[in-house]
């Protein structure tokens, strides 16, 4: 019999005992996108003053950015270097010109080869530049030239005498994250894998609330290690199981899925995959996660639809979190049917025999691309007000509870790794599912986001950018990002302090539309000793701080906080 290995163990398998109404069109033009002129904005003109003027809007930095390429390692200057410019100036040869006090820059380095598409990071380079940044490498994902995937293994952590700022995925950027200075600054925050992955998000809210995770994400259990205790909910709760169970790995992008009705998943929860760089008749477990289906979504349109909203934590010392007022609202290409389980090819999205969920039954963007695609204010006019207010104070709250439950494996990850103060932040998308009975179920934290826009109709195309852009250019401006900031000569250089009240209050004023949900933590005095923590319904203490007691408070007593976190998004639009 062929071994298979989970984790890093080598296991024998087992034998298991056996309405909402429809608008008139999905694609109606969007209040909240009118007037953002997508077509400039690809062309390198969408934050040109005409452009700015036209829309009604000020920015107080009007910038062209001119894609000339990209440059490898300190390829900011010279032949093939983007320019940021001026609007309304040429095009200069040689050094890019900034229209900036003494010139100054900073130098940031994306990980183009590590991110999930060529593309994935476009906006987030768009908005460094307008902030005063240059490109000191990162080589593209792909050949310009032959469209070909680059194999340069040219990462940010091999340089870091080469960047102020790196933007990379989970796993690369943790390899800088003890090596940072404190002029530095890193798109990631260590520890925060805790929630970042389908299985440790819900291992960590089931490890902080219990039974009470199960309001948050759907119910779930890891395999194998939960197959017992899965085993025994299911023939104890006959009436709470709703027939079908989602099985998961961590692949991303909408794969790594199968649909199983409740008779037929002790048996395919033992589907093995094999591995290339395992030895021959070695395999792998498929399936990382059992998760309880949501059988009954909100329909609109009879077809199924998914929520995504960003997520800011700007520090984690002390933890400061913002969520956007603007997110996607993505629908399945494909009408509902729930009799409908398995994809008609029988195939799972990555290649394996293994069938896939029913195209209905997915709503992530990278399976349904060009689909239909909302804004949140879309959302909240079908939903109503009253709706929509219920639906966005539950996700801010499961966003909330999704961090919190991070920190006490986040705190020992700092603890290890030790970065210096301030230096890293992080940005997510996080995904929900709406039910008929309006709960917003968390289904995934989404570590790297997308900062592309792609699809073939151009109004679609527009307001995703419409959506996008904002919460990108927004998140640069929160965090500060300018080249003082990485100046330890300049007053708001990398030296001032970020732990005070004082600052908390500067970057509330530069939140844009990001809104802080600090408040929904749970409270330090309820949280960080055994009895309290208990009182309050947590299973373990949290490792909050005095600048962290102090931030709470001054979230209790600030009248600036109190409305900017009373805010909801889309409200009157």
């Amino acid at each position: 019999m062929d071994a298979t290995i989970h984790g890093n163990s080598a296991i024998l398998p087992n034998a298991w005992p056996t309405n909402a109404r429809a608008p008139a069109t999905l694609n109606r033009q969007p209040r909240d996108a009118q007037g953002c002129d997508y077509a400039r904005s690809m062309a390198g003109d969408s934050l040109g003053k005409k452009s700015a003027q036209r829309r009604g809007r000020k920015h107080r930095e009007v910038r062209i950015t001119a894609r000339a390429g990209h440059g490898g390692p300190g390829g900011g200057h010279g032949e093939g270097a983007d320019e940021t410019l001026t609007a309304g100036r040429a095009p200069s040869s040689g050094r890019p010109r900034l229209d900036r006090a003494q010139d100054r820059q900073f130098r940031f380095w994306i990980d183009y080869q590590a991110l999930s598409s060529a593309g994935s990071a476009d906006l987030l380079e768009q908005a460094l530049r307008a902030a005063g940044g240059v490109k000191a490498g990162g080589p593209p994902k792909t050949d310009p030239a032959t469209g070909a995937k680059r194999d340069d293994g040219m990462f940010g952590y091999m340089h870091m005498d080469a960047w102020d700022l790196l933007w990379s995925v989970t796993a690369r950027a943790a390899l800088a994250a003890d090596l940072l200075r404190r002029h530095q600054m890193l798109g990631i925050i260590p520890g925060l894998l805790a929630v970042s992955r389908k299985t440790t998000l819900v291992r960590s809210l089931r490890d902080l609330f219990g039974e009470a995770a199960w309001d948050i994400v759907p119910r779930s259990y890891k395999l194998p290690d939960e197959l017992d205790e899965w085993g025994r909910w299911v023939a104890g709760n006959p009436e709470r199981d709703t027939g079908f169970w989602m099985l998961k790995n961590n692949k991303q992008r909408g794969t790594g899925l199968r649909l199983v009705p409740t008779e037929e998943a002790f048996t395919a929860c033992f589907e093995t995959t094999p591995r290339p760089d395992l030895a021959p008749g070695v395999h792998l477990y498929r399936w990382y996660l059992a998760q309880q289906y949501v059988t009954k979504p909100m329909l609109i349109d009879g077809r199924k639809f998914g929520v995504r909203v960003w997520v800011l934590v700007s520090d984690a010392a002390p933890l400061r979190i913002y969520i956007y007022n603007r997110g996607l609202v993505l629908f399945s290409s494909h009408r509902y049917d729930a009799d409908q389980v398995s994809a008609p090819h029988g195939r799972d999205g990555e290649g394996s025999a293994s069938p896939g969920p029913a195209p209905c039954h997915v709503t992530n963007y990278a399976q349904n691309e060009n689909g239909d695609v909302w804004s949140l204010a879309q959302l909240a006019d079908h939903l109503g007000l009253a709706s929509w207010c219920k639906v966005w104070k539950a996700m801010c709250r499961s966003a909330a509870s999704a961090f919190a439950a991070a920190l006490p494996r986040g705190a020992e990850v700092l603890a290890e790794v030790r970065p210096p103060p301030h230096t890293c932040f992080q940005f997510f998308g996080l995904d929900f599912l709406i039910d008929r009975r309006l709960r917003a179920w968390l289904l995934e934290v989404n570590a790297t986001p997308s900062m592309k826009v792609e699809h073939t109709d151009p109004r679609v195309a527009e307001l995703i950018y419409c959506q996008k852009w904002p919460a990108v250019r927004d998140m640069v401006a929160l965090l500060g990002i300018c080249p003082e900031r990485f100046d330890e000569r300049a007053q708001g250089g990398p030296t001032k302090d970020r732990s005070t009240p004082a600052y908390a209050l500067e970057e509330l004023r530069r939140r844009g539309g990001f809104l802080p949900v600090l408040h929904l933590l749970p409270h330090p005095d309820y949280s960080t000793t055994p009895f309290a923590a208990a009182d309050a319904g947590l299973l373990r203490t949290l490792p909050w701080s005095p600048a962290d007691r102090a931030l709470r408070e001054w979230c209790r007593t600030s009248r600036e906080y109190q409305r900017a976190a009373e805010e909801v998004p889309c409200r009157g639009e």
